[in-house]
């Protein structure tokens, strides 16, 4: 319940109204948006006969603890028909574990549809629940909405190139209930869900996490077991992230096959992903399109880049809509590149623009690759080191071009140099994650001076459009080449 009381500044109106329509106006914004009013002032409302300030009234006395004057005036107010009374009464019962007591207050209000009364008695239900169980009442754990993207990397020609996002597993919303912070806020959630269904498989499943949270192994085996034969997907969901975290992604596939193949949305999406690593596209398209048809952004997402790579044009551009319809910076930004690839630039800007304004350093490399095929390389070299600062390999290659355009080789160099080391380290990473395990893992790259930039690459960047008759590749070529001689 809101704290609405303050001290009084001073009394009078500036505006001249009167006395009683001043402290109608302070009781309905204390009431309706929760603002402070005087405490003289809601008991002076309170004693006049507004329901409203009885309502106020009674909450301020029971936060700073006058808890029977609180009820009295709180009883008054809910027989004059007040909802808002009747939840702080019911809420005063609750806090005190008098739930059926609290009940007879939240049901009547619940009843006419008020949200806040039915999400009252849900928490009720869990609590009861809670109790009947010997377990800690569940807390209401925040929700998550975080999404790690997988980028491709933007190829960095003469002319610089827009690029693609396609989008790897993670712990987006399943259908049937949005992931937790943790598997025990997870199991919370379950019991607020279905606090009186003590077969229900979240509710072994849930029972399971908890009594392995206390150290009760073999009463967590036995909810476990129970939960598993259910065969329900979100169950299988929960055991494929079990094996993911002891297995890794590709140890776990089975498992995931199981929860996607029951219908478990993340999980048809993320078996669509290892297909696609795998290469059976036909297999990651139907799943892809299973998770598509429950609306999986991240699988709309995926589906077009699979369906553009195949050329269908017409199938990937209605996915990509329908991610942009969700409000999906990537899908914006491959939406751009597949209008570019038809020919209509105007609407691919649009959406590239729309994209980057969302944060996608994707839509910023291709933004400025638009602006560099107009000749305003000055316009798209702010767009670039954004991305290239954010760690898009794409975006640092097409800066170091357009800083060898204007002469700046030194900080070319230094941005070439740091897409070699990141290279470096992807190549040792993958070494070290295939070797056998008495081969040594493979050390971080050489961190003291190279014999130089790979002006060679750059020059072979710039030689294209330079063919074609650019003169400011020309020139840049013709620094190149005076920085390689001065070497």
């Amino acid at each position: 319940m809101a704290a609405w009381w303050r001290r009084r500044a001073g009394r009078g109106s500036a505006s001249g109204r009167s006395r009683a329509a001043e402290l109608d106006e302070l009781v309905r914004a204390a009431y309706e948006e929760g603002r402070p009013i005087p405490e003289e002032l809601a008991a002076e409302a309170a004693v006049a006969g507004d329901v409203r300030a009885m309502t106020v009234y009674g909450i301020g006395l029971g936060n700073r603890g006058a808890v029977k004057e609180a009820e009295e005036w709180l009883r008054r107010a809910r027989a004059a028909g007040d909802p808002m009374a009747a939840l702080a009464l019911g809420t005063l019962f609750m806090d005190r574990g008098e739930f059926d007591a609290a009940e007879r207050y939240f049901r009547p209000v619940a009843e006419t549809g008020h949200v806040g009364a039915r999400q009252a008695l849900v928490e009720l239900r869990a609590l009861r629940a809670a109790a009947a169980r010997h377990a800690p009442p569940p807390s209401r754990p925040a929700e998550r909405t975080e999404r790690t993207e997988r980028k491709e990397r933007a190829e960095p020609a003469g002319s610089p190139n827009p690029s693609t996002v396609s989008r790897p597993p993670g712990d987006r919303p399943s259908t049937s209930a949005p992931p937790a912070d943790s598997p025990v806020e997870w199991a919370a959630r379950q019991l607020l869900l279905h606090p009186d269904d003590n077969g229900h498989p979240h509710v072994l499943m849930a029972m399971a996490v908890l009594q392995a949270h206390e150290g009760e192994v073999a009463r967590a085996r036995a909810y476990f077991a129970a939960a598993l034969a259910s065969g329900d997907p979100e169950v299988l969901f929960w055991v494929s992230r079990i094996h993911v975290a002891q297995d890794g992604l590709h140890g776990a596939r089975e498992h995931i096959r199981r929860a996607a193949d029951a219908g478990h949305t993340a999980s048809r999406h993320t078996m669509g992903v290892l297909l696609t690593e795998e290469g059976d596209t036909a297999g990651a398209e139907r799943y892809y399109r299973l998770a598509a048809a429950d609306g999986h952004t991240d699988s709309y997402v995926n589906l077009g880049v699979l369906l553009r790579q195949r050329g269908d044009l017409d199938g990937a551009e209605t996915y990509y809509r329908k991610a942009v319809e969700a409000g999906d910076a990537g899908g914006m930004n491959n939406l751009g590149n597949l209008l570019r690839q038809r020919g209509d630039l105007t609407g691919a800007e649009r959406w590239w623009r729309e994209a980057a304004a969302a944060g996608d350093t994707d839509a910023l490399v291709s933004c400025g690759a638009v602006l560099a095929e107009r000749g305003d390389w000055a316009g798209a070299e702010p767009l670039w080191r954004r991305a290239a600062e954010a760690g898009h390999a794409g975006a640092r290659l097409n800066l170091v071009q357009a800083l060898v355009r204007t002469g700046r080789m030194e900080e070319a160099e230094r941005w070439l140099r740091s897409v070699d080391l990141d290279a470096a380290a992807t190549a040792a990473a993958a070494s070290a994650s295939t070797a056998p395990p008495s081969a040594p893992a493979a050390g971080p790259p050489d961190s003291g001076p190279p014999d130089g930039p790979d002006l060679a690459a750059v020059a072979d960047w710039l030689s294209g459009p330079a063919r074609a008759g650019d003169a400011d590749a020309r020139a840049a070529l013709d620094l190149l080449n005076g920085a390689s001689d001065r070497r």
